[in-house]
């Protein structure tokens, strides 16, 4: 049990104790009143204390404790100063023991005594469930509901009898046989509980605890499908239902059923998503380390070496995947991804020939981590050979709509009334008729509810919880150490990954402990590899052993603890965030917690905010109406910025109710500021200016931040940019000077943006490297990567692919903030490589270029992603991609009016189709693309020169039109060649525009027929 000092008593201070899953003897003598009426006093003392010290001796032989003496009631705990994972049959054992040396202790008591008739019969009870210990006054306490629990059920019990909870009952059915069940109310408690009445030990040791009942429909279409399943085929399976109905079970009978096929030799692996992981891709990565047959423990070298044995991986490819278990992996993403590409592609190639296909089974796939999903929906699309893969998860089909283009879903309903009457019949062969129509009635037809605590594995799906019985499993491992270890264990799991030993002894000494044995307790720990040691900081090495012991934490301390960690994080210059505000929400600092959101200059990036902005303004919103709204207001930034329109679109809704509500000027900008980005995407540019102007207007009249005004204004330049109102867009740009405090930064990547978009490249490039960075530390990650983002887009525009292949890089290493901008920089990069003549470093590009597409949700950016990955495959000579995106692009661009990167895919579609000599085809596209001229709207300089080029050189070729109106068509399409030439300036600059695409040759056929045919 955790100890304080005295003067740690206070409420505001750490309590002594701790919750655990206990076992609760208690027993009570039959009659006491009456014997005690006619024996003397002295007598029945001399009795009491013969036969209770023979109890207490019995019971702490077994591991177990007196908690306190009441009359003539006894009451142990086992599971307090010695945890076992088999409390509850030590408990029995000990009521079992001391009932037999009752019997033979009674005769010899009462021969000596005149009351010959007299006996002495104990009713016991037994129950097991959660707890907190504690100290009142001198005296040690233990607390809670299940210490009820047992002395009704004790009450209840026979004389000479043992009644156990169902609790008790189902973690000893294996050793014991049991009668009932009795249903008995509790004072204080809405349901009644069960009771059952020990017969003796069992003479079956070897029950079938996991029966598969029923579900034959639903295993013989799983069957076909993995039968029929083609490892071509990017169909997956979908097993749905609520948590306990035999998903499973159901996948383990398949598995089972498969491997019975003669000539089955393909390998069956299997994962299982947990909420919290300590490595990315963690389910991809245990799928590998199954095949393998090895853990993560192995060692680099180790893994290594078996991805060479087995599917004659390289070593560079196997020491890529095994750093993923690193704590301080530092590789690039990219490298990580292609590594699990090509093994799984390895896996799978090698059982090609196989009649039978690789089975991949995850369970609890709802908890997937985010990376993993990501790359399973990649792999799934862009792999050669695909395993059968069933997922089992929640209701929901959420997670099989992110991993599958198309998936069947099978749905697990509850078991009808005689499929559970098996299943309660497996679990105990002689159920009474009447009890069983009870537990059918209140299971519901889940199976896990009908087996309760048995299979505690099985119950429990989500391990963040984790189950009485596994907890104590893991901290029955403490009890080799002192006291000092057993409390810092149990201190240090409140980290949420790693610590120092300067900070485990901040928490030590809040405990009211001395530092002396801080240091030799860590090396103890450490030695045993509870904990693990990289540098100079500390973390646990099993992140369940974690859980049991933070699980035995008394949640009083649980929030004490928190805050103390959190003054620690406070206490330095930098901090991670994410962990503060973990910290705070579990120390309920709620106001705290919710100003760390809102002052964070980059918030309307951290995604990982989202989970707690509800959370907070749940607790807010009715004493801190200000704070809470700025909630909603990031939520739904982070929302649009993230490419989840929708969903910004839902939370906008809340933002302006209240706005409109409360006359909150701040609320009502931001709803503008939003509704106006949304406008310059959906290119509806007077909307765009009108909603910007009110946004400015608002934002005024709340003193909202420079930085929000700068951005509003941003928008508004942008959308006249695209209307070609360029001088409209500079004086808006200029506006930003006017803002009082206004940010030096934003203003010259806005121009710096503006000299991009009006043809002045190097000036562009100029103002970008000479940009002040952000006054604000925690902003400058985002800034870092918007500014490789804009400087790739310059170089892009410049042909400057020598920079562009490190400015790639630096863009891919500062962070991922948009998948567009990510998916854009592989493309580049992989058409800068292919210019180099790199091929095989390009097609690896393309991949991941493709895979961050793949996470594009929003319509617009995906659009803006297939196109730059068209042409970037045009430039690379794959033709036959460069086509198929196009078109792709071309879709879903004119049903969107996205004309800006329709003009520049429909230019790409006429460059192609004349290629091949497709004039008719390449006239089609070239008439679509006329109307994106007709607007008047800024479109990109480099695509009208092709636009002007093949209409001269079509019209020419198929002697159509006027003489003068080809030559205008070619006057133009040189003099636009011309003044692109000169935007470059350099004449290496020069020399690769003209090696790209098609602008050579158009500047020699221009040059030769401008001025006449």
């Amino acid at each position: 049990m955790l100890k304080v000092k005295p003067a740690m008593s206070k409420t505001n201070s750490i309590k002594a104790g701790e919750r655990r899953d206990v076992s609760i003897l208690f027993a009570d003598l039959k009659d006491f009143t009456s014997l005690s009426a006619q024996m003397d006093p002295e007598d029945m003392d001399a009795i009491m204390n013969r036969v209770f010290g023979i109890f207490e001796e019995l019971i702490l032989a077994r591991g177990g404790v007196v908690e306190k003496y009441i009359g003539d009631a006894l009451v142990a705990v086992f599971g307090i100063d010695e945890i076992h994972e088999d409390n509850s049959q030590r408990a029995l054992e000990a009521a079992i023991a001391f009932l037999e040396r009752n019997r033979a202790l009674e005769e010899v008591l009462l021969s000596n005594s005149n009351h010959k008739n007299v006996s002495l019969s104990f009713r016991i009870g037994l129950h097991s469930g959660l707890i907190a210990t504690g100290d009142r006054g001198s005296f040690r306490v233990v607390t809670g509901h299940p210490m009820a629990v047992a002395q009704r059920i004790q009450a209840a019990a026979e004389p000479d009898g043992i009644l156990v909870s169902d609790t008790v009952k189902e973690r000893c059915e294996g050793d014991y046989d049991f009668d009932g069940p009795l249903r008995l109310s509790v004072k204080g408690a809405k349901e009644s509980i069960l009771a059952w009445r020990l017969l003796g030990p069992s003479e079956n040791f070897l029950r079938d605890k996991g029966p598969f009942i029923g579900r034959k429909e639903e295993q013989e279409e799983l069957l076909r499908l993995y039968i029929k399943h083609d490892n071509k085929s990017s169909l997956g399976v979908y097993l749905s239902g609520e948590a306990g109905i035999g998903k499973s079970r159901l996948a383990a009978a398949l598995a089972e059923g498969i491997k019975a096929y003669p000539g089955f030799h393909s390998p069956i692996l299997t994962g299982k998503g947990q909420a919290f992981r300590q490595h990315s891709y963690g389910i991809i990565a245990d799928l590998i380390l199954e095949y393998l047959g090895v853990d993560q423990a192995s060692g680099p070298e180790a893994i290594a070496g078996l991805l060479h044995t087995k599917i004659g991986m390289d070593k560079k490819t196997g020491l890529s995947f095994a750093s993923i278990f690193e704590a301080s992996n530092t590789r690039p993403e990219s490298e990580l991804v292609l590594a699990l590409f090509s093994i799984l592609s390895a896996i799978c190639g090698s059982h090609a020939k196989s009649p039978f296909s690789v089975f991949v089974f995850i369970d609890n796939s709802q908890s997937m981590d985010r990376k993993s999903v990501e790359f399973l929906s990649y792999y799934i699309k862009n792999a050669e050979y695909k395993p059968f893969i069933l997922l089992a998860g929640r209701e929901s089909a959420t997670i099989a709509k992110d991993c599958f283009q198309d998936f069947r879903q099978i749905r697990l309903l509850p078991f009808k009334t005689e499929e559970s009457r098996m299943i309660a019949r497996a679990f105990w062969r002689d159920i009474p008729e009447k009890l069983l129509d009870s537990v059918v009635s209140q299971a519901g037809g889940n199976p896990l509810f009908i087996k309760e605590y048995s299979l505690y594995a099985q119950k429990h799906r989500d391990i963040s919880s984790l189950p009485g019985t596994i907890q104590n499993i893991f901290l029955a491992r403490l009890d080799r150490y002192g006291q000092e270890t057993r409390d810092l264990a149990a201190l240090l799991s409140v980290f949420v990954h790693s610590f120092t030993a300067l900070e485990a002894g901040r928490l030590y000494e809040a405990f009211g402990r001395s530092g002396a044995q801080l240091q030799a307790s860590l090396d103890i720990l450490h030695k045993d590899g509870l904990l693990v040691k990289n540098a100079e900081e500390y973390s646990f090495g099993q992140d369940l052993f974690k859980k049991a012991l933070y699980g035995s934490l008394l949640n009083h301390n649980k929030k004490l603890l928190h805050g103390l960690v959190a003054e620690l994080m406070l206490e330095k210059k930098s901090k991670n965030r994410l962990r503060l505000l973990y910290h705070l929400t579990r120390a309920e600092r709620w106001l705290l917690a919710a100003e760390l959101i809102t002052s964070d200059p980059a918030r309307n990036f951290g995604y990982e905010y989202h989970p707690y902005i509800d959370l907070l303004y749940k607790r807010l919103a009715n004493t801190k109406p200000d704070v809470a709204i700025q909630l909603l207001i990031t939520k739904s930034a982070l929302y649009f910025n993230a490419g989840k329109i929708a969903r910004a679109d839902e939370e906008l809704k809340r933002v302006m109710k209240s706005a409109i509500g409360e006359h909150n000027n701040l609320c009502m900008g931001f709803a503008y500021h939003l509704i106006s980005a949304n406008n310059v995407m959906e290119a509806a540019f007077q909307k765009a200016r009108f909603t910007g102007e009110k946004a400015l207007y608002y934002y005024k009249r709340a003193n909202a931040a420079p930085k929000s005004m700068q951005n509003v204004l941003r928008h508004m330049a942008f959308s006249e940019l695209l209307r070609n109102n360029f001088e409209e867009a500079e004086g808006l740009i200029e506006e930003m000077l006017n803002i009082p405090g206004f940010d030096a930064y934003e203003y010259a990547i806005a121009k710096a943006e503006y000299r991009l978009y009006a043809g002045d490249y190097h000036g562009a490039l100029t103002l970008l490297d000479k940009a002040p960075k952000p006054v604000e530390e925690d902003y400058l990650f985002v800034a870092d990567f918007f500014d490789n983002d804009l400087r790739l887009r310059i170089l892009w525009q410049l042909c400057d692919f020598a920079a562009l292949v490190p400015g790639a890089k630096l863009l891919l290493d500062a962070g991922s903030l948009s998948q567009r901008s990510l998916s854009q920089a592989q493309a580049m990069l992989a058409a800068a490589l292919a210019f180099s003549g790199n091929k095989d470093a390009s097609g690896a590009a393309f991949m991941q270029a493709e895979y961050y597409a793949d996470q594009v949700h929003n319509d617009y950016d995906r659009i803006e992603v297939l196109k730059t990955l068209s042409i970037c495959h045009y430039m690379a000579g794959n033709m036959r991609k460069a086509e198929s995106l196009a078109h792709e692009t071309l879709v879903s661009g004119l049903r969107h009016s996205s004309y800006y990167p329709v003009f520049s895919v429909l230019v790409l579609l006429v460059e192609l189709a004349f290629g091949k000599g497709r004039h008719e085809e390449a006239e089609f596209f070239l008439a679509e693309a006329s109307y994106c001229l007709a607007t008047g709207l800024h479109l990109p300089d480099k695509d009208a020169i092709l636009y002007y080029y093949y209409s001269a050189r079509l019209d020419a070729e198929n002697k159509a039109g006027s003489y003068d109106g080809k030559r205008v068509k070619a006057s133009i399409a040189l003099n636009l060649m011309e003044a692109e030439k000169a935007r470059l300036a350099r004449p290496e600059l020069v020399s690769a525009f003209l090696a790209m695409r098609s602008f050579g040759e158009a500047n020699e056929w221009l040059l030769d027929h401008s001025g006449g045919e």
